[in-house]
C-alpha cells in the first residue's frame, strides 16, 4: 500500500520532529511506545512475527507499505521500519491513510 501526499508530509514532519523509532531492535528497547508502525512489505519473516507480537503485547496500529516506499521517502537506505512516537502525527496519518 502506498501512502498518500498528506501521510507523506506526516512522515516528514515526524522525522524532524525526532518522534520516529528506526527499526525492531530500537522500537522494543526503547522507553517509549510507539503509536503506529509503518513497516516495508520486504521485512523478513522473523522480524515480521517479532514486530507483530510486540504489536498486539503494546496494542500499536501497524501499516505495511511496498517495498522501497520508506528508503525512497526519507531518502535513506535500508529503512524497513519506522514506529511513529508522536500521538498526533500518529493520529493524522491513520485518518488519512
Amino acid at each position: 500500500m502506498s501512502l498518500n501526499q498528506k501521510c507523506n508530509s506526516y512522515i516528514h514532519f515526524a522525522v524532524k520532529a525526532n518522534k520516529v523509532l528506526w527499526g525492531l531492535d530500537f522500537i522494543k528497547k526503547s522507553k517509549f511506545i510507539p503509536y503506529v508502525i509503518i513497516y516495508d512489505n520486504t521485512l523478513g519473516e522473523n522480524s515480521r512475527k517479532q514486530m507483530m507480537n510486540y504489536s498486539e503485547e503494546n496494542e500499536v496500529e501497524l501499516i505495511e507499505v511496498e517495498e522501497n516506499y520508506l528508503n525512497n521517502l526519507l531518502k535513506r537506505k535500508n529503512v524497513k521500519m519506522i514506529g511513529i512516537i508522536d500521538e498526533s502525527l500518529a493520529n493524522a496519518i491513520l485518518n488519512n491513510k
